[in-house]
């Protein structure tokens, strides 16, 4: 992104949104309640191992769906059913959908019905599918060359459309297409069966393929506009199952990308929090972490708008971030939640009696912390106060690369310590370098190519790793995410879109709950960190709670401009200004990886710290990511 100062823009109006309100029908209980209905399936009775078949993560993300159901957003424990692995066949899904969900749940209740596993496809016998094809999700006894255990989405409708509330949340971890896009590596698989369609014998009546090769944009629909469905990718796109690594004091899991930030959100949502925000939060935390996939939510469902887990008389769950202590032990205890909300050890957390607790190490499902002041009790909940922000470079595995190039690349970033150059095979890493054909690419750790066309010579290594540092400041602002933020900040792209052709206009919306100094920083395309405010014009951007601060104004206004490719824009708000230093006779602070550092440095000087962790009720941040094309 680049500035001009050419004319002025004129600011767009505000629009005052009316929520629509529920239709629901007479109550036989006392007061609506919220049920859910959790899949999660691993371990496939007639699938091996490998990519198309056994996922690892699938089991546990059910399991921390149902954690976070339970312990922070007010669902009775007994109304939470999970399926694993072999228990999850199509007749066990069937039954619990339509006999445990139609026999329990009454008008106005909330259902949330969550899978996690493989989808794939079946010939369509009814017309309705463009490609000639249904897509369909694999219960835990689907067969590899047999289609009669899927579950399609005209049958999953037919189930649904039992249900007698219009308050119904459907979740989808799986991919029914989009293979062929991705190279396999030892850090994700696809949560996509291994079949093949054409081996498969078309029944009497089936639909012929109308469109070949081409892109199918129909995707698993649920269909009835009482349903809100959130996927984890578009309809031609992958969705991974990825691998988490090990950190200091912290386990490595694996999870479905989207269900990992998901859950994240779902942990940290306040009251207030709509699907659509804690939606647009997930898909923000995947493009920060590099993940290519694009989830997607039904567009025109009401409920869109409405808190997360609404029911008639008011939202479930807490209205801040805290999770439960489930054991004590002495001085020590146990939190829930763990590896799902990314807590770190020393991170603090305190309770409404007074008493500090420091995180001693984090597991899959639990958070272990030594109690250092006051006492605690089982059933208490805790709020985390502080968090440790670790260094963490940008891991890069040139394993496949040949020495010649190798050597170059090692020179070439011997001086930019936020890039680490990996040379085992199967360490994990954040990107990995491969050759193909006559070029370089390099990949993300779900296998999509991030850049292509890199050339084999060693004259080429600068260019790599000019994109390296540039993946380095991203990997370093994306990392300031503040786990328990204490009041919402809202960043948009006037104009609803995120894609803008060069030459056209970029401008930004900021809001924030509570007062204080705006920090706006654009990762532009072509790797250039830019500190948009404050600058040389507005020192110190001084933002009130609830006011709309469109920007730029004036007779300033920010062009797309080549390079083309992606970029991420992120606000930080915070009590007292950051110093950002501009030198010369610039207007803004730029720079490199290194200045991506500095920044980050500065935000924590400006919260405050607490021992080696950083406090998080003094800031807020949000993030938007863009792309330039021609």
């Amino acid at each position: 992104m680049n500035t001009t100062r050419h004319k002025r823009l004129a600011r767009l109006g505000t629009v005052a949104l009316a929520l629509p309100l529920l239709a629901f029908g007479p109550r036989e209980r006392l007061a609506p309640t919220h049920w859910a209905f959790v899949v999660g399936i691993s371990d496939y009775i007639h699938l091996e191992d490998g990519e198309g078949g056994d996922l690892v993560g699938a089991e546990f993300d059910a399991r921390r769906v149902r954690d976070v159901l339970v312990m922070a957003r007010g669902f009775p424990e007994q109304n939470v059913r999970m399926l694993l692995n072999h228990d999850a066949t199509k007749a066990a899904i069937e039954e619990g959908i339509t006999d445990w969900l139609v026999e329990n749940a009454r008008p106005g209740d909330n259902v949330v019905i969550w899978y996690s596993g493989h989808g794939s496809q079946m010939w369509d016998e009814d017309g309705d599918e463009d490609d000639g094809l249904d897509e369909t999700l694999a219960p835990a006894d689907v067969l590899p060359q047999d289609t009669r255990n899927d579950i399609s989405d005209d049958e999953l409708n037919r189930w649904l459309g039992m249900l007698p509330t219009d308050n119904v949340v459907v979740v989808l971890d799986n991919c029914n297409s989009g293979t062929g896009t991705r190279d396999v590596t030892p850090f994700s698989s696809g949560r996509l069966l291994a079949r093949d369609l054409d081996s498969i014998e078309r029944p009497a009546g089936a639909a012929r393929r109308a469109i070949g090769e081409m892109q199918d944009e129909s995707g698993f629909d649920v269909g009835e506009t009482r349903v809100l469905e959130l996927a984890a990718a578009q309809p031609f796109q992958v969705a991974v199952d990825a691998f988490f690594p090990a950190a200091d004091g912290r386990e490595e899991f694996h999870g479905g990308a989207f269900t990992t930030f998901m859950v994240q959100q779902l942990w940290k949502a306040g009251e207030e929090v709509t699907y659509e925000d804690a939606f647009d939060q997930a898909y923000e935390a995947l493009k920060r972490n590099r993940f290519q996939q694009d989830p997607y939510m039904s567009e025109d469902v009401s409920l869109r708008s409405f808190p997360l887990f609404f029911i008639d008389g008011g939202t479930a769950g807490v209205g801040e971030m805290a999770l439960p202590i489930t054991a004590t032990s002495g001085s020590s205890a146990e939190l829930g939640a763990g590896l799902a909300l990314g807590v770190s050890p020393g991170s603090v957390f305190a309770t409404d009696s007074g008493a500090r607790l420091v995180v001693r190490s984090v597991e899959q499902r639990a958070t272990h912390v030594d109690v250092v002041s006051g006492s605690v009790s089982e059933g208490e909940r805790a709020r985390l106060v502080s968090h440790v922000f670790g260094d963490s470079p940008l891991l890069v595995n040139i394993a496949a690369v040949e020495s010649r190039l190798s050597d170059a690349l090692v020179a070439e970033l011997a001086s930019s310590p936020a890039v680490r150059l990996i040379e085992e095979d199967d360490a994990f890493s954040h990107l990995i370098v491969r050759r193909r054909g006559d070029e370089l690419r390099v990949l993300g750790s779900d296998g999509f190519a991030r850049h292509e066309g890199i050339g084999v010579q060693p004259g080429d290594m600068p260019g790599l790793a000019s994109l390296l540092r540039k993946e380095a400041a991203a990997k370093s602002l994306g990392d300031m995410e503040n786990p328990a933020q204490t009041f919402g900040v809202r960043l948009e792209l006037l104009g609803d879109k995120t894609s803008f052709g060069l030459g056209e206009e970029i401008a930004f919306r900021v809001e924030s709950e509570r007062d204080g100094y705006l920090t706006l920083v654009d990762l532009g395309t072509d790797g250039t960190v830019a500190v948009l405010l404050p600058n040389a014009d507005d020192p110190s951007m001084r933002v009130r709670a609830g006011q709309r601060l469109d920007y730029p104004g004036g007779d300033l206004a920010f062009q797309a401009l080549e390079p083309v490719g992606g970029g991420m824009v992120r606000a930080f708000v915070t009590d007292e200004p950051l110093e950002i230093s501009i030198e010369g006779d610039a207007v803004y602070a730029s720079g490199g990886a290194a200045f991506a550092t500095e920044i980050t440095e500065l935000l924590k000087n400006a919260a405050g710290r607490d021992g080696a962790a950083i406090r998080l009720d003094s800031w807020g941040t949000a993030s938007v990511v863009y792309e330039i094309t021609n």
